[in-house]
């Protein structure tokens, strides 16, 4: 059974006392209030949208809100303000900022939509052996994973490709922003090791809570459609479009025993319109890919670099 989420009466609650001038601590702007944009909001359980809060003044020199729930159990919202259901009931969303704070009463409700199945397909072809300039491929889906065996179904139809690889951290990263355990559990399913760990260190800061450098939008970057523009809103069904580096031939790996293949995924949020991923399939014992049978990935900085910021009047709704 689906569930739909009604957000009511959403109260901002703001301290009377502003924070001293300069904050105190020469040379700062203090913040003096929160506030938050919506009253209102209606969900169906696993859908999501994103509340946003404004920081007064906005030349507020730390721009850092922790947002929290009453009651997980309910609602959960990450650290970019993106409310999900979870179950019926009550809880209260928090945005808080110093001692500012601005708070949003949520209730779910049953509902009896089924969450729609989950489905992707790859197209085109990357070689695994030679470096072929101007190959590239797709990857097509209705929505991403929601748990670690959907995310599973997802590497078993593209995994053995190297193009597929490249979708799949893309699904990761973006699990990560939802739900860090979920999240991490599939990033160290599609990653080298070190490659994890740098992954995960990275995403907590660009999926974290400083309004000037996060960026919950990151991941929607990567989607066919989606520019700063639109507020990155992407094409359906969900489209990562990847090629060869042609400039970059694969290289041998000695501590893999295998061939690096360097990729670009296209993106609307860089000025070059690509970024740098690349992939590789190992038996090397102890890493990931069920020995060689899937591709996964070596390195991925262009992923977790910061993309450009959404246009200042347009706004990120959110993926399904």
């Amino acid at each position: 059974m689906t569930l739909s989420v009604i957000v009511c009466a959403m109260a901002c609650n703001k301290e009377n006392t502003p924070d001293p001038p300069g904050g105190g601590n020469g040379g700062t702007t203090g913040v003096t209030g929160i506030t938050l944009n919506k009253t209102s909001i209606e969900l169906e359980v696993n859908g999501r949208e994103t509340i946003t809060a404004t920081i007064a003044p906005a030349n507020a020199t730390f721009k850092t809100v922790a947002w929290s729930s009453s009651n997980e159990a309910v609602a959960k919202v990450t650290n970019s303000g993106e409310v999900t259901g979870v179950a019926a009931g009550t809880a209260t969303v928090t945005a808080k900022t110093g001692n500012k704070t601005a708070t949003c009463a949520v209730t779910v409700k049953a509902s009896t939509k089924p969450l729609e199945a989950f489905s992707v397909k790859i197209t085109g072809a990357i070689d695994h052996n030679t470096h072929t300039p101007n190959q590239s491929g797709t990857v097509e889906f209705n929505r991403f994973p929601a748990t670690v065996d959907e995310f599973k179904q997802a590497r078993d139809v593209i995994g053995s490709e190297p193009h597929g690889a490249v979708a799949l951290q893309i699904m990761a990263f973006e699990m990560y922003r939802r739900d860090r355990k979920v999240g991490e559990a599939c990033i160290r399913l599609n990653n080298v090791t070190t490659n994890a760990n740098e992954s995960v260190r990275r995403l907590k800061e660009l999926f974290g809570s400083d309004q000037n450098y996060a960026r919950p939008y990151q991941m929607a970057a990567f989607l066919k459609g989606a520019t700063p523009r639109n507020g990155y809103k992407p094409d359906k069904p969900y489209t990562i479009e990847v090629r060869v580096n042609n400039g970059n031939a694969y290289k041998h790996s000695s501590i893999y025993n295998t061939k690096v293949i360097y990729l670009q995924v296209l993106t609307a949020g860089t000025d070059g319109g690509t970024r740098n991923i690349d992939v590789l399939k190992t038996r090397k014992p102890g890493t990931p890919g069920e020995n060689g049978k899937f591709f996964i990935v070596f390195n991925s900085p262009g992923l977790d670099t910061q993309v450009k910021k959404i246009e200042s009047d347009a706004s990120f709704n959110g993926l399904d």
